[in-house]
């Protein structure tokens, strides 16, 4: 298996750069400074790209059998300003993945990125009016440019809830097609844990062309 991951020197990125090499597979790092992705690896490829570059990143996904996007912004830099970090950058990703000739996309998103009823408390009355709103509505915007224009692209968004730096808990990762959330689930993952789901969903046809809310059963 050989996977190309933008934003690999992000928390997320890491543990999926770090889970893939784990599990064998050859990486090819798409980041914006290298310095910053200190692991080494026989199998680890880094490259300096720019995100919303489509001629720049053709090139680096060829060969690959499945791009994983794992961008984030922080709210620190989007709370009280537009968005477009995701939808710009999946506009290239797209673009890139058409001209090499690669199908399969795993993207992170996350759960709230778009308006439901009965949303869990903390992203209805505090993550989206008072954080990071401007977020989950970018996010909810690329999740709306794939299933209307991306249609020939094989994709998985994957929503998770929070984010934790946590190793792997063990827990199996609940996951379920279609849902902004999961009822009766913990509000945090281990950014392994996803990871490892993004990865196993690569050869998941069921989720193709699917947003898919991730994250751990309270009851386990």
């Amino acid at each position: 298996m050989r996977i190309s991951v933008l934003g690999a020197t992000g928390p997320s990125g890491l543990q999926t750069v770090l889970e893939a090499l784990d599990r064998g597979y050859e990486v090819v790092a798409l980041v914006r400074n290298p310095d910053k992705l200190t692991v080494t690896n026989d199998k680890l490829q880094v490259c300096k790209v720019d995100i919303f570059n489509e001629d720049d990143l053709v090139p680096h996904l060829k060969d690959s059998d499945a791009v994983v996007s794992c961008l984030g912004g922080t709210a620190s830099l989007f709370g009280w300003t537009k968005c477009t970090l995701y939808t710009d950058s999946m506009r290239s990703i797209v673009g890139a993945m058409r001209r090499s000739g690669v199908k399969r996309l795993i993207a992170m998103s996350a759960w709230g990125s778009a308006v439901t009823e009965n949303e869990p408390f903390l992203i209805k009355w505090i993550l989206r009016p008072l954080f990071i709103g401007n977020l989950l509505n970018n996010l909810g915007e690329m999740e709306e440019y794939l299933d209307k224009e991306g249609r020939d692209i094989d994709y998985t968004v994957v929503r998770p809830p929070g984010l934790s730096d946590q190793p792997s808990s063990g827990q199996s990762v609940r996951a379920e097609n279609g849902r902004q959330f999961l009822d009766n689930s913990l509000t945090q993952i281990s950014r392994r844990d996803v990871a490892k789901y993004m990865l196993d969903a690569i050869q998941d046809r069921s989720v193709y062309k699917a947003c898919v809310a991730v994250g751990y059963d309270k009851s386990t």
